[in-house]
């Protein structure tokens, strides 16, 4: 079938629905359903309309207590297209599953007067009309070519999302590669650092009890940088900073250095 075949065709289920008992809606919404799935057009269509769609907040939004009537809803008309074809077409898919009792849902969001014919000609005016007039203007949108193919729509947005996949696969390889970089780099720059603390401390006269503490600590650092433990680098690092607080003098302008390395250090764990 072209495009306006499969158009026609929905058109006729979706006027069965219309004009049909109530008794015999189930059926006529199983048949327009599977009008929708023999149709790669119309598939393609509401494919693109359902991408990002949140049923769930659609369900708070579309379908909401009824100010007048205790215990009842009412449907609240989606603001556009693509809100109207996705949350009619799950409701559709969810009476077909049976996950919706027509019946149930009539007479709570649809209620009108306790006649459940009643409430089904409103169901049918509210819900199922717009929904058919907004299909037909898409289609014969598609159709005239003033709309572009929701087959090719389709297509572009899985290649846009391909795209975007590889694209962040290469940044986080990028970012794997850096880090791994800084890592490497700032581990080094820790024990230079390390080193001409040491040599600078045991030059000074400093009491050997508290010369064996200071020294002992700053090995503790550079060795637990060299490890795969992150805490066991952190914790270390916590003991030189206060070790350095307590001689300003002697580790001057040390805790601004070592701090943006160890954080290189511990993010490259």
């Amino acid at each position: 079938m072209n495009r306006r075949e499969e158009l026609d065709l929905f058109l006729v289920k979706a006027q069965d629905l219309i004009d049909s008992k109530y008794i015999l809606a189930d059926i006529k919404i199983v048949n327009l359903l599977k009008t929708i799935a023999s149709s790669e057009t119309l598939l393609a269509l509401f494919k693109n309309c359902l991408e990002d769609f949140d049923i769930e907040k659609a369900k708070k939004t579309y379908l909401v207590s009824n100010q007048y009537l205790s215990g009842k809803g009412e449907f609240v008309l989606p603001p556009n297209s693509k809100e109207l074809l996705s949350f009619v077409f799950y409701v559709l898919m969810d009476v077909d599953a049976k996950r919706i009792l027509l019946s149930e849902f009539l007479d709570k969001y649809f209620y009108e007067d306790g006649s459940c014919y009643a409430s089904y000609a409103k169901f049918i005016n509210e819900m199922v009309k717009p929904f058919v007039s907004s299909v037909k203007l898409l289609m014969e949108s598609v159709i005239e070519g003033k709309l572009q193919d929701p087959i090719e729509a389709l297509i572009n947005e899985e290649n846009r999302k391909r795209e975007m996949l590889i694209e962040e696969e290469n940044r986080k390889k990028k970012e794997l590669e850096f880090s791994a970089k800084a890592y490497g780099e700032s581990i080094k720059a820790v024990k230079d650092l390390l080193l001409k603390d040491k040599t600078k401390v045991k030059s000074k006269k400093i009491n050997p009890e508290k010369l064996e503490e200071i020294v002992l600590v700053i090995d503790m650092l550079a060795n637990a940088v060299e490890s795969d433990d992150k805490d066991a680098v952190y914790y270390a690092y916590v003991a030189y900073k206060y070790v350095a607080k307590s001689n300003r003098l002697l580790f001057f302008g040390r805790i601004r250095k070592i701090s943006k390395l160890i954080g290189d250090v511990i993010n490259g764990l």
